[in-house]
């Protein structure tokens, strides 16, 4: 298994950066899968065993490298799955925003190890030098590879697309500090309300006027723990309640200059959250929801 990528232009690297540095604060650990056409960066639950990812990010590798090659097992197995740790390659990737050029490959050293050849600028004349990062990695055999494809996913009840992050980040941390779940309402109409209730308090925020991709309705809601606002069709409503926590994080990508996110439901089982950018990258992150 051979694999090599440069990147030479400012703008693709720092979004590569930020990307990386999203994923660690989701999970420790990733696997990153190298094809012909995209790097995928694939994130499951901790400590759970193979399950459906968590996390899906595909990177198309014309739009970010200037040289790009592989070679996989055979004609047939193309593909190479690396396994590691994803704040070794954040904090390897953070001079990246200063760096002149930035080269990854595999190599064989005391271990497998992704290697990073990081081209800076110095400071004190016109040549410029070089930092290396070696990041121990596990190359997934082939009988595993299954256990990283895209999740498949039931055809959600509402897409809806979401005002700015860092403005839906502010809130959902504000609520943070009172609870741990937060309830994820959108309407047919264009609504999206973040909800949470303890014993001391019931706050909701609203947004209005957003633009509604799809919806599936109308929608059941004989078991629903939801109230009723006034003069609202419930039947055009759906909701999730999801831990809060990674809701924050996946927000914490509005660090990265998106295009637009959009956030499906799938009524109280799923939230699907789609991000994605000018350079056609997509993270998608599935957050489960939270039934009583």
């Amino acid at each position: 298994m051979k694999f090599r990528a440069v990147m030479i232009d400012a703008g693709p690297m720092r979004e590569f950066s930020n990307v990386v540095t999203i994923i660690s604060k989701l999970s420790k650990e990733c696997v990153l899968r190298l094809t012909d056409d995209h790097l995928y960066f694939i994130v499951s639950e901790e400590n759970s065993g193979p399950t459906p990812p968590i996390l899906w990010c595909e990177i198309p590798q014309a739009m970010f490298c200037s040289e790009y090659q592989m070679l996989g097992l055979d004609e047939e197995h193309k593909d190479i799955y690396l396994a590691f740790s994803s704040g070794n390659l954040a904090r390897s990737l953070v001079t990246l925003k200063t760096a002149k050029s930035l080269k990854m490959k595999l190599t064989k050293k005391q271990c497998p190890c992704l290697t990073l050849e990081i081209e800076m600028p110095s400071t004190t004349s016109q040549q410029t030098r070089q930092v290396t990062h070696d990041i121990p990695v596990t190359v997934i055999p082939r009988k595993l590879w299954t256990d990283y494809h895209e999740p498949r996913i039931p055809d959600p009840d509402i897409s809806i697309e979401l005002p700015s992050l860092k403005q839906l980040r502010t809130t959902i941390d504000r609520m943070r500090t009172m609870t741990s779940e937060v309830v994820i309402r959108a309407s047919a109409e264009g609504r999206l309300t973040l909800q949470i209730k303890t014993d001391m308090a019931k706050v909701s925020t609203r947004f209005k006027g957003l633009r509604v991709e799809a919806f599936g309705g109308p929608i059941d809601h004989s078991d629903s723990e939801t109230e009723t606002q006034m003069n609202e069709d419930m039947s055009r409503v759906c909701y999730c309640r999801v831990d809060a926590k990674k809701l924050s994080m996946f927000l914490s990508a509005d660090q990265i200059a998106t295009n637009r996110t959009v956030c499906s439901i799938v009524h109280r089982k799923l939230v699907i959250l789609c991000l994605t950018t000018d350079e056609n990258v997509k993270l998608q992150c599935f957050i489960g929801g939270i039934v009583y």
